[in-house]
């Protein structure tokens, strides 16, 4: 409900308001309302919800529906959410900018629950006569929430509009214009700006100004704010805005995967994908322009064919095992190439290969210490390889273990998780055991054996078992 006060009560408001209390306090009241009969509403909890160092002050109504928060505590400008809520009753919040000394009145109208809530957006009542002194700075409008660097073609500036209000959402005009300043708080430093800096307020109480963005990616924070004649700084700080990047440069454009040595050689499974990510960035290494295309090729396997980079200046697709054997029957038989391409500012291709190994899912294990013999109470050492069908070491999170029957413990290279190799060597395909007796009452000879496990990323096992015997003690 709009109740419309004459100039007389107006003028008796702006003087309450006026008058100065403590230093540093805020005194806010109201009545909260019931509708739709607009009676005063008693007993209505009024809490005071932001800020955090504000949050929980309480009060409630009257038995004539008045509230009144007395000498709220505030250094500067301050945005104040406060709700209010009866049982039955539909709550409603409202947030005010708030100068130290001043007298704010805010009044809350509520609904009954089943109803629909009140509109209660703004004050119950209508203000009129010339507004006082600036309290708030409202962003009204940004174009843009992300921009692109410079020279990139693409969109480089973004306007915003604000419009000022004094402390009872009255805005300036033609006759109390005042100054609003803009300035970068957090940028990327590449020479992004604000263009104008200072503007007045026109007879709306808006401005409008821009940014411009410089050679460098990131997230531009603006402040706009005014300085008071009575040494009052009111700010307002709503406005991010990124700035994406700029052509990709031959000197940051990379192409990986996670692992280098995938199990994928001679099988088909399209339920194996493996992620290879190309990196892309400008000639100051920040992230290109998010969606930046970057094409991809593979010798083997089955490759998504393109991919856009997101806001980090990264573009990954997923490569499949197909069946194919990359240089098969050749020295470099498993090897492939991965091959990255997009386009610089000078519309050139750069392009990036990547090598890439497919090994089989199915293990070569062979003993090369034969069978072992362990005397009572003693040990062997048992030597073993993992490769796989082409003599490459098994894919990478390739997992072996080594288990034994009978009385022997089994310590070294007994359960490990390969490593990304290419190569062969110790660790890679070369591998060792300890076996020990581990009864030391039972001295007769017995079989053994050792099993050796080899387990690949996609589940599929090979197995390979090395027999021998613990002997008995000669004499016994």
């Amino acid at each position: 409900m709009k109740r419309i006060y004459s100039y007389a009560l107006v003028l008796l408001v702006f003087l309450i308001g006026c008058q100065p209390s403590n230093d540093n306090k805020v005194t806010i009241q109201g009545e909260v309302i019931e509708s739709p009969s607009g009676n005063g509403l008693p007993g209505a909890a009024v809490i005071i919800i932001s800020p955090n160092e504000l949050s929980g002050t309480f009060t409630s109504s009257d038995s004539s529906g008045i509230y009144l928060f007395d000498n709220i505590d505030i250094s500067e400008a301050t945005e104040i959410s406060i709700r209010a809520s009866q049982n039955g009753y539909n709550s409603s919040e409202k947030t005010i900018t708030a100068l130290p000394e001043q007298t704010i009145n805010l009044n809350f109208t509520l609904s009954e629950e089943g109803t629909d809530p009140v509109d209660d957006g703004g004050d119950d009542t209508i203000v009129e006569g010339e507004p006082g002194k600036p309290a708030a700075i409202v962003l009204t409008k940004v174009s843009e929430t992300a921009i692109n660097i410079r020279q990139t073609g693409g969109i480089v500036n973004a306007t915003f509009s604000f419009i000022v209000q004094d402390s009872s959402g009255r805005n300036m005009n033609a006759d109390t214009p005042v100054d609003v300043n803009f300035r970068i708080i957090k940028g990327p430093n590449g020479g992004e700006s604000v263009v104008p800096q200072r503007v007045e307020t026109n007879e709306d109480g808006a401005v409008v100004s821009n940014l411009f963005s410089g050679d460098s990616a990131g997230v531009v924070r603006l402040e706009a704010y005014i300085l008071r004649d009575d040494g009052a700084r009111i700010s307002s700080t709503p406005i991010l805005i990124a700035i994406n990047g700029g052509f990709p440069s031959p000197d940051r454009f990379f192409v990986a995967p996670k692992d280098f040595n995938l199990e994928g050689y001679g099988y088909l499974d399209p339920s194996i994908l493996y992620n290879i990510t190309a990196s892309v960035g400008d000639r100051y290494g920040n992230p290109v322009k998010t969606g930046t295309a970057v094409d991809f090729r593979t010798e083997a396997g089955r490759i998504d064919g393109s991919a856009i980079t997101d806001e980090r200046g990264f573009a990954t697709v997923q490569l499949s095992p197909d069946g194919s054997k990359p240089n098969e029957g050749n020295i470099d038989v498993g090897f492939f190439t991965v091959t990255a391409k997009t386009v610089d500012e000078n519309n050139d291709y750069i392009i990036r290969d990547v090598l890439l190994l497919f090994t089989t899912r199915t293990a070569n294990i062979s003993f090369t210490s034969g069978n072992f013999s362990i005397p009572a109470n003693g040990s062997d050492i048992v030597n073993f390889s993992v490769t796989d069908q082409n003599g490459r070491p098994m894919s990478a999170g390739t997992t072996i273990t080594v288990e034994s029957l009978g009385d022997i413990e089994v310590t070294g290279d007994a359960d490990i998780e390969l490593g990304d190799y290419f190569t062969t060597g110790l660790g890679k395909t070369d591998f060792s055991v300890t076996i020990a007796d581990s009864d030391d009452e039972n001295n007769s000879q017995q079989n053994a054996t050792l099993t050796v496990t080899v387990t690949t990323p996609s589940g599929n096992v090979t197995t390979a078992t090395l027999t021998g015997n613990r002997s008995k003690i000669k004499g016994n």
